[in-house]
């Protein structure tokens, strides 16, 4: 396997995961995409060293067929293969569902159809010729294989090749045979137009809207991928059908879409009247010569001129149907919450995260409410993630979106030069905070309720977004009145943890919390108003019912979307401990470090502690043996290099992510009954449980010893990882929804590697 250093190095610096990723949108093939798998497996690897490949395969199909081709596929040691259960019917959803997943794992990402087949030097061809002229796009021709009842006429390259000329620079490019940078889709926020998805046209406007970013794109004649040509595409009523489409998709394109050479419909019926005349020219001309193939071009001339009309006018034709219709309208989701996702790397954070992209994956249309002033951006693209977000001082002036609040600004600032100073001026500027928290008798914020002003703001926006499903991220995001539209079908609530369980958790340690008085009477006057619960975890969903029981409780877990890291680079003796600068990690921590470091240390000469996250702000000293890492650019080397992962958490509720993201990296954890919050029911167990601190000494000296007791552990964890999915962990949420009519009933899970 190719070491780490040996990987390429993207365009934020991080070590990717391989050299090149292959995405596959699959939408009801099993058998086109089993045989592409098997061509896959034989492509051929440069001879100087071997190329790192994670294969993609998202399924488009709500019955998930690819699901056990994927399983069942045969592929060399040097694939990683990971299955996307999408279900969305729509191929420019399931390419940015392929998007989401590639970018940060590799360099390149290389995309071809279900049903093509790739000559064997495919990959290095395009890898090769991006080296060669550093395109930011390489794009391959697509030659079609022709079954033997195949009449001749049809055989000529116009009627289903991409052929192209010999190399060189091109303007646009298809997506049947393509490599792109994923740093160039990192930078500028490249998607596919959903919109699109179901009439064609949005590889067309994505390489357009790419070269206006700066990007080149060079055809490679080289590197070839055959399509076989099914028996139904070899009549005319099929090619006349695929002409109409795509002059459809050129209409629409020149009637609304930002990034094309468009808003000049004139123009376009100006070219469709060209290409309906040339085309009936061609046609009298070929019937005289007796010609079938030139008489079938000159149609088809003719039909697209129909579609570039009929696309003005706003008709699309549906690629996954068989006659022309509207564009249709996707189901719209809206999201309350006190702070965006990417405002800081904790566990609540991570796990709203995954909601939003999960919606947003599945082709929903999602809308984030921001009432506070923690927005984690202060400017940013206007749907680069997909996610458009709303927020009293966020304004969106020509596809940007700027922070203009002063307040959301200066908090931004100081926390972004808080999380860059020495530790010793953090650590400084911590007292300060604590000392200002003492004298406010707070030790620990629980939420913040909504003021009148703000829930009148969320009622505005609600009833402009008039979205199908509201769920507010935490209880303290619902307004008071709850005012919603009438397109609202379902209205949730994001629980990270039961809220009163953690407030009596850190009352019992002595902690003051805020608002003080809060308890199980006010959770649930909250829960009472609502249809729909997302539990964290398991344990919570009895309590959560009983708080609300009119409310359906689904479990939604953090998902953690990564690798198991390699074992064998586990540094002997090297602990880690993972965590954000939240009381019960600073005190989780504090009494590890005085009540059995020591003892580890003393048993384990050579013990290591790496701390990694924003709670190293929170130590001023530390004992012998203690590295305090801070914040690092990815823990995916701090997982590869920890023998034990440590969560000795004595205070909390909810399920806790330090947990997780240890156990679906591999790595053997030691934690206590708090910090093993929801995860009880797993057997075997993967984690040693230990409450008291010579219990959990025993623990970690015992997994340091790389022996069975440590195998063991290691096996559970990669068991359980399977959960942690993205496939798994919203199932339960997408059977509730589509119940209700919202999207499409998940077929099942699955991560095949």
């Amino acid at each position: 396997m190719t070491s780490t250093r040996d990987r390429p190095v993207g365009s934020d610096g991080e070590t990717s995961l391989a050299d090149v990723v292959i995405g596959i949108v699959t939408y009801r093939r099993p058998e086109p995409l089993r045989a592409l798998l098997q061509r896959l497996a034989e492509l051929d690897s440069p001879a100087d060293r071997t190329q790192q490949v994670l294969l993609l395969v998202v399924d488009n199909s709500p019955d998930s067929e690819a699901r056990p081709v994927v399983a069942t596929a045969t592929l060399p040691d040097r694939f990683t293969v990971q299955y996307v259960p999408h279900g969305a019917g729509n191929i420019a959803s399931g390419r940015n569902a392929v998007l989401t997943h590639a970018v940060g794992r590799a360099p390149f990402l290389a995309l071809i159809d279900d049903d093509e087949l790739p000559d064997a030097d495919w990959l290095d061809r395009l890898l090769d010729a991006q080296q060669r002229t550093s395109a930011e796009l390489v794009i391959g021709p697509v030659l079609a294989d022709y079954p033997t009842e195949a009449p001749q006429w049809v055989r000529r390259p116009v009627f289903h090749s991409v052929a192209g000329d010999g190399p060189g620079w091109v303007a646009e490019a298809h997506a049947g045979n393509l490599l792109l940078s994923t740093g160039l889709v990192e930078r500028h926020g490249l998607r596919f137009d959903e919109t699109l998805g179901r009439s064609g046209g949005e590889d067309q406007l994505f390489s357009r809207q790419a070269v206006a970013a700066g990007a080149r794109i060079w055809f490679e004649p080289s590197a070839v991928v055959h399509e076989p040509v099914p028996s139904d595409r070899l009549s005319v009523r099929y090619l006349l059908r695929r002409e109409y489409r795509k002059g459809g998709t050129l209409g629409i394109l020149d009637r609304s879409r930002p990034g094309w050479p468009a808003g000049r419909p004139v123009r376009r019926v100006l070219v469709a009247g060209y290409w309906a005349a040339a085309g009936l020219t061609a046609v009298v001309r070929a019937v005289v010569a007796r010609d079938r193939a030139r008489t079938v071009e000159g149609l088809m001339k003719v039909t697209r001129a129909a579609g570039m009309v009929d696309g003005l006018r706003g008709r699309t034709y549906d690629l996954y149907g068989t006659a022309p219709a509207q564009e249709t309208e996707r189901p719209r989701v809206a999201v309350v919450a006190a702070e965006g996702p990417e405002y800081q790397r904790a566990g609540h954070g991570q796990h709203l995260r995954g909601i939003l992209a999960h919606h947003r994956d599945v082709g929903h249309d999602v809308v984030v409410l921001l009432t506070g002033s923690r927005a984690g951006f202060l400017v940013r693209r206007a749907g680069q993630d997909g996610l458009t977000y709303r927020a009293p001082g966020l304004l969106t002036v020509g596809g940007w979106q700027v922070v203009t609040s002063p307040a959301a600004v200066a908090g931004h600032v100081a926390w972004a030069v808080f999380r860059r100073l020495p530790h010793r001026v953090q650590t400084a500027v911590d007292r300060v905070r604590t000392a200002r928290r003492s004298r406010a008798e707070v030790d620990h914020v629980l939420g913040t309720w909504l003021d009148p002003a703000t829930s009148h703001w969320v009622a505005r926006e609600l009833a402009t977004v008039a979205p199908e499903v509201v769920l507010f991220n935490t209880v303290f995001s619902v307004p008071d009145p709850l005012l919603l539209p009438p397109s609202v079908r379902v209205t949730g609530v994001i629980s990270h943890d039961v809220v009163h369980e953690r407030a009596s958790s850190f009352r019992a340690a002595g902690h003051r919390v805020d608002p003080a008085g809060f308890a199980a009477e006010h959770e649930a006057a909250v829960l009472a108003r609502m249809d729909l619960v997302l539990a964290i975890q398991w344990d919570d969903v009895a309590t959560l019912a009983a708080l609300a029981p009119g409310a359906a409780v689904v479990v939604t877990p953090v998902v953690v979307d990564v690798e198991p890291v390699v074992r064998e680079r586990a540094r002997s003796g090297r602990c880690l401990f993972i965590g954000s600068g939240s009381l019960h990690n600073v005190e989780a921590l504090q009494w590890f470090l005085r009540a059995i470091w020591p003892e580890v240390r003393r048993r384990r000469p050579d013990a290591e502690l790496h701390v990694v996250g924003t709670v190293c702000a929170r130590l001023a000293s530390v004992p012998a043996g203690v590295v305090l890492r801070g914040e690092v650019r990815s823990l995916a080397e701090e997982y590869e290099q920890a023998s034990v992962a440590v969560a000795p958490l004595r205070a909390g509720s909810g399920l806790k992510v330090k947990v997780v993201e240890a156990l679906c990296h591999g790595v053997p954890t030691v934690t206590t009954s708090v910090g093993a919050q929801g995860l009880g029911g797993l057997r075997p167990a993967p984690y040693r449980l230990a409450d008291s601190a010579g219990e959990f000494t025993d623990a970690v000296v015992e997994l340091l010893a790389d022996g069975p007791a440590r195998r063991e552990v290691e096996s559970a964890a990669r068991a359980a990882a399977g959960l942690f999915s993205a496939g798994q962990a919203y199932a339960e949420l997408d059977r509730y929804l589509a119940r209700v009519g919202v999207g499409s009933e998940p077929a099942g899970v699955v991560l095949a590697t």
